[in-house]
């Protein structure tokens, strides 16, 4: 029997964002939106800028919308399209598996984090090992909130090193614009769909992969952000409504969280900050990640902000983010890569890892 220790590295990563880009006017074009938003206040609020006397109440939103998120636009399933979480799910899990250089039959374990599965029965990794041609392949769905893909990938870290499973598809994805409160421009501004995914396989420690101890923790702080249980009647059906609350409070509590899950994800490693080349951290307002970037004291672009372009999808967006950084798209990868994962999600749930990556 061999006893080398193991850790998890990560073998490929994949990602998938619908094609339909919805910029804050088009948002605005929304009834709920537009009947509930205060055009003056906000006007107010943009008493520097240059012209704001003559903006139409489209190109105020626009304006308030990317002062206080800095999101111009979001990635959204159209909402007469049929497509479902676990249908971005795939899409991303299949580029994954390819550039892992796998089969989707070398598989051993499916973890799949979410908060908006189109089943509940059967969860959405059954479903999505089954659409991948591996029915047999088991697997379960976890709720983080927008830490989930960590988690998930922690998760698949424990079960590789326990020796459980040698080769495993972690996959987020989240439909956020189907259960979007449209009566709360706050809220809505914010939210979008996507899937990211990753394949981690078996290693020797000491190679690439995890370092040191992966971080979690939680505070329950749940009026801060949850999914209330009551909304639109959809074939008799209520559809819970995605509900953000604490305005700056929660700015300054992600970001502290962020930073403590960062930290402590680095402690023991061997590792300095100067050593990091990528810190990919949940997309949830560009303050939050220019805040980590200012709190941690690093050079532009070594925090990975994507936010501005395809808004938060909840979990998905650490894994999007990741995917990207991997195939280059945000500069150059050193051989190894050090990068530092980290995300806040609702009741302030909080996950980080380290990991080194050689490019393969």
């Amino acid at each position: 029997m061999d006893n080398t220790p193991l850790t998890a590295r990560i073998a490929g990563t994949g990602s998938y964002l619908p094609p339909k880009s919805q910029d804050n006017r088009e948002l605005f074009a929304i009834d709920g939106i537009r009947n509930n938003f205060d055009v003056e206040r906000a006007r107010a609020s943009l008493h520097n800028e240059e012209g704001i006397e003559t903006l139409s109440p489209a190109e105020v939103f626009d304006r308030w919308s990317v002062q206080v998120t800095g999101i111009r636009e979001r990635r959204i399933i159209p909402f007469d399209d049929e497509m479902t979480t676990e249908d971005m799910c795939v899409r991303a899990a299949r580029k994954a598996v390819e550039a892992a250089r796998l089969e989707p039959g070398d598989l051993d374990l499916l973890l799949a984090a979410s908060v908006t599965p189109a089943d509940g029965v059967p969860n959405m990794a059954c479903t999505i090992g089954a659409r991948l041609g591996v029915p047999n392949v088991g697997g379960f769905t976890l709720n983080a909130a927008c830490a989930g893909f960590i988690y998930a990938m922690i998760s698949a870290y424990a079960h590789i090193r326990s020796g459980v499973a040698r080769n495993v598809l972690v996959i987020s994805g989240d439909s956020l614009s189907r259960i979007t409160n449209f009566e709360d421009p706050k809220t809505a501004v914010l939210f979008a769909d996507g899937a990211g995914a990753a394949v981690l396989t078996a290693a020797p420690a000491g190679d690439d992969g995890f370092l040191g101890t992966p971080y979690v923790a939680a505070n329950f702080k749940y009026e801060h952000l949850n999914l209330r249980g009551q909304g639109w009647e959809f074939e008799h059906e209520p559809i819970p409504k995605l509900h953000m609350g604490g305005g700056p409070r929660v700015l300054k509590a992600a970001i502290v969280s962020m930073v403590t899950a960062a930290e402590s994800a680095l402690q023991g490693t061997g590792l300095e900050w100067d050593d990091v080349d990528y810190v990919v951290p949940h997309q949830a307002n560009l303050r939050i990640t220019l805040g980590l970037e200012k709190h941690l004291k690093l050079t532009r672009g070594r925090v990975v902000h994507t936010i501005e372009h395809y808004g938060n999808a909840s979990a998905s967006t650490v894994g999007i983010t990741l995917d990207e950084v991997l195939r280059g798209k945000h500069g150059p990868l050193r051989d190894p890569t050090n990068l530092v994962l980290t995300a806040v999600g609702g009741g302030y749930t909080t996950a980080a890892a380290a990991i080194t990556y050689r490019p393969r």
